[in-house]
């Protein structure tokens, strides 16, 4: 089975020139048929397994998910989940009501897909070829980069004066005092990354995490950490004033500034970025339709803009020309893409696979200390 290299891809993507994907850098696959011809067939709804939720449910639902159920008439239904631990244990029990899952990164994508959990990509309805060479698998696609990055409250430190800027100053409590909310999970939220980068750790000597060192790290702010444990507790956190910096995800950010006028800062220095999934499990209820879903997905790149103004974790886009200027001027500093990422780190999500039990054991006893 092709695994998927998040690394190679989001890479590919992210150094061409403005450019969110280019068919130079797509693989081969087999994309045959037309829509017509499938979409006839097409009925009933596709539950969603949502582990985003808030904003990115509201811009896929007012974006590329309408934009489907117009095409083919299957209605897309939310089903919010704050991980990905349900799935896994309706999957195990053979108890899967869901005809796509949204798993929130490549190496809960991979352990699903090594256990059987998900079903094959069917090529000849989504057209693969037309994604970015390392992107997809032959269970999933990537829909989304997210950024993980430093982000504080301008009206405790504006832009026009000095303001946290890298991962030190997140670990400088006296140049920069206050709460800082970082995220209550090793995985997906730089929260060892960036104590490492703090200590003095080289970007191309992240990996594998000296776990020890990070926590020690950790510890000399620990008296001064509020856990977030989900994106939309994480802004929460900024706007009542239990925190004013930490480390958030970059969409999340943009929703703070931009939907609810919060004053919020990021820098993208060392900031990381990786990739969430969409999967069809190996036991959905309507997987044909929600195959003609990911193929719409992929050719939609109108949609894809029209999302990533709203939520910016860019899709790998089908076509080659969109480039970071076709989004909304308000989105732009948010998107890993471009300048913004050019010394971003990517997570290393087979490091994340082989580790993540027992990092999440480790870290969350280190909390309960």
């Amino acid at each position: 089975m092709k695994g998927f290299t998040a690394r190679t891809g989001a890479l590919c993507a992210l150094t061409l020139t403005g450019a969110l994907a280019l068919t130079a850098c797509s693989g081969g696959g087999d994309a045959g048929g037309t829509a017509e011809e499938g979409e006839a067939s097409l009925s009933g709804e596709i539950l969603f397994y949502d582990t985003s939720g808030g904003d990115v449910w509201t811009g896929l639902d007012e974006t590329l998910f309408a934009d489907f159920t117009e095409e083919t008439g299957v209605t897309v239904v939310d089903d919010y989940n704050e991980a990905s631990t349900k799935f896994f244990a309706a999957a195990q029990n053979g108890a899967v009501d869901w005809s796509l899952v949204f798993l929130p990164s490549v190496s809960d994508a991979q352990t699903a897909a090594d256990n059987g959990y998900l079903a094959e990509i069917d090529t000849s309805i989504v057209p693969v070829d037309q994604l970015v060479e390392g992107s997809y698998s032959d269970t999933g696609i990537e829909v989304g980069t997210f950024g993980m990055v430093l982000a504080w409250n301008e009206d405790v430190w504006p832009a026009d004066g000095e303001h946290p800027e890298t991962w030190e100053d997140l670990y400088d409590t006296e140049a920069f005092p206050g709460q800082r909310c970082l995220f209550n999970n090793p995985q997906y939220g730089w929260t060892l990354e960036s104590a490492l980068l703090a200590d003095g750790v080289a970007a191309d000597e992240l990996y594998p995490l000296d776990t020890d060192r990070a926590l020690a790290k950790l510890e000399t702010i620990k008296d001064d950490v509020t856990w977030w444990s989900s994106g939309a507790q994480s802004i929460e956190s900024f706007e009542n004033g239990s925190c004013d910096l930490g480390i958030v995800w970059a969409n999340r950010a943009y929703t703070a500034k931009q939907d609810n006028g919060f004053p919020m800062g990021v820098s993208w220095d060392q900031a990381g970025y990786a990739n969430s999934v969409w999967a069809i499990p190996a036991d959905a209820p309507n997987p044909e339709a929600a195959q003609h879903l990911l193929k719409s997905v992929i050719e939609n790149v109108d949609g894809q803009v029209a999302f990533g103004d709203r939520v910016p974790t860019p899709i790998p886009a089908a076509t080659a020309g969109v480039e970071v200027g076709d989004f909304a001027e308000t989105a732009q500093p948010f998107l890993p893409v471009g300048e913004n990422v050019a010394n971003a780190i990517a997570l290393d999500a087979a490091y994340y696979e082989e580790h993540n039990a027992e990092l999440t054991d480790l870290f969350n006893r280190w909390v309960a200390e």
